[in-house]
């Protein structure tokens, strides 16, 4: 886990990952950018919450599963992911803006 981190900007999660633990990267206030690879497919609840300067995640197809409130209090943050995908529906859902891939 990285929760709390402080310098940690910008991640590209290597393939093989599949799943982003429950708080795991939350508190990482300078975190800004992170690419999730095709192998996860699970985002666990508040996963990145409080990540105030979190700006964009990409977040592919394989995604099927977002927990409850994984980007509470990222309010700059916008996801990236494919039409229709989990990621595009939880999106809505929870009014984060979404940008299709």
């Amino acid at each position: 886990m990285f929760s709390f981190c402080l310098n940690l900007q910008n991640i590209i999660l290597p393939e093989g990952v599949t799943k982003i633990g429950t708080g795991a990267f939350s508190c990482c206030k300078a975190l800004q950018s992170i690419t999730v690879p095709e192998s996860v497919t699970e985002i666990g609840a508040f996963a990145f919450s409080a990540c105030e300067n979190l700006q964009s995640i990409t977040i592919p197809k394989s995604v099927t599963q977002i927990g409850d409130m994984a980007f509470k209090g990222c309010e700059q943050v916008t996801i990236f992911c494919p039409k229709g995908s989990y990621a595009q529906k939880y999106a809505k859902k929870n009014g984060i803006p979404f940008k299709l891939i």
